[in-house]
């Protein structure tokens, strides 16, 4: 098989996910939605958090709104993750995946325009959630190429994530299984992170596991582009914990996607 060959199915793959994205209006209409919600509700429920002595000095704003739209992205890249896990259960259960083993095609680029289609779904969302965050007055201390390096943060780390919720499909091969364990490896450990919180107004215990939690060094480097400005040393350690999140996650899901195929 030929690169081009590869590219071409790769991009047929691509192609079909994002179709069967838009064939699904609740799921549109959700994507929207729900960054709204936790704006309106949680970042407003919460604003007072910003009164707090010592929150603008520890966090370079005065506004708990900005600092909580960190946490709205990487909720947003955690749900669109999971979705990437159900998608693939739903191929297997459909025959999909079993037409595939017979079909004259890589099996990589099966994964791989899945897991792109993935990355590209959580870049629009970003766009929809900073659109709202804009009226809701947050900017960006680093300009346009923050921003920019900022959806770029989005999107690799949801091609990760996107790994961890594909290795639970192929090995529950089941859609509640998948979606449970998915919220219960996920969503904990956003409350676990500085996403919500500056690290010195979270309890001992939570600031010891944060130190551990991937999910710590991307809110770190979203808040220092959006409220600080640049660090690349921050920016720098997003970027280790993207590779060695991404390297294990895809890896294992290579393999047991192979062998499903195959099999």
């Amino acid at each position: 098989m030929t690169a081009g060959e590869f590219v071409r199915e790769t991009q047929q793959t691509f192609l079909r996910w994002i179709k069967k994205t838009l064939r699904r209006p609740p799921f549109l209409f959700f994507a929207l939605v729900q960054p709204i919600v936790w704006f309106v509700l949680f970042a407003q429920s919460f604003s007072s958090i910003a009164n707090i002595p010592g929150f603008a000095a520890m966090t370079g704003t005065s506004s708990y709104v900005t600092f909580f739209s960190t946490a709205v992205i990487i909720q947003t890249i955690i749900s669109s993750a999971m979705q990437s896990g159900m998608g693939m259960v739903q191929d297997m259960e459909s025959g999909f995946l079993d037409r595939m083993r017979v079909a004259p095609i890589h099996r990589s680029s099966i994964l791989l325009g899945k897991i792109l289609s993935d990355a590209f779904r959580i870049v629009i969302q970003t766009l929809i959630i900073f659109g709202i965050a804009v009226l809701f007055g947050v900017t960006v201390a680093t300009g346009v190429p923050g921003f920019l390096l900022l959806v770029l943060i989005a999107a690799l780390f949801g091609i990760a994530w996107s790994g961890i919720s594909n290795v639970i499909a192929l090995g529950t091969k089941n859609s509640e299984s998948t979606m449970m364990i998915s919220i219960i490896t996920s969503f904990p450990l956003l409350f676990l992170s500085t996403a919500m919180l500056p690290k010195p107004l979270l309890p001992e215990w939570v600031q010891a596991v944060a130190v551990y939690n991937p999910l710590t060094y991307i809110a770190d480097a979203l808040h220092g582009l959006i409220i600080t400005g640049w660090d690349w040393t921050i920016v720098g350690y997003a970027f280790l914990t993207i590779l060695v999140v991404g390297g294990l996650s895809l890896t294992s899901a290579t393999r047991m996607f192979r062998r499903i195929v195959t099999a």
